[in-house]
């Protein structure tokens, strides 16, 4: 039976972490936009937090908290499935971000912020709804309601 004490700690350090880094990019584009820096800091900010996500996403899948949701609640396993696509989806994004930033930087700021928040709109609602699949699992799980 998972460790319901691990899976909410992890869960909250994740979010914070990544929220954390996602802001500091966001603050990293405004500053070289203004200032006309390189945008190296810019791609090795986005390299860390792609790593980071490639290293929780893994954590996730294979013993982490999607796999005890499957585990507590296997009717959710389409949902789980879906999730990591998502995972996929994003790294996607993320790479597609590094590469536009390497072989075309100075175009590739200039429309980086809109990008940027799209792609951060859309990991913060793929978070929202990891949560929301693993808090319905547990709940069921545990018996509220009864």
């Amino acid at each position: 039976m998972p460790d319901l004490q691990r899976l909410t700690d992890a869960a909250v350090t994740k979010l914070l972490t990544e929220h954390a880094l996602l802001h500091d990019l966001l603050e990293e584009a405004d500053r070289i936009a203004a200032e006309g820096d390189s945008v190296e800091p810019l791609v090795l900010g986005l390299q860390e937090l792609r790593d980071m996500m490639h290293d929780q996403f893994a954590k996730e899948e294979c013993g982490g908290y999607l796999q005890d949701t499957i585990s507590i609640a296997p009717r959710y396993s389409s949902e789980c499935e879906q999730l990591r696509l998502d995972h996929r989806l994003l790294l996607s994004d993320i790479d597609a971000m590094l590469d536009d930033l390497h072989h075309s930087p100075t175009e590739t700021l200039a429309t980086f912020h809109v990008r940027f928040r799209d792609f951060t709109t859309r990991f913060l609602n793929h978070e929202h709804h990891e949560n929301a699949v693993v808090q319905k699992a547990l709940e069921e799980d545990i018996g509220v309601g009864d």
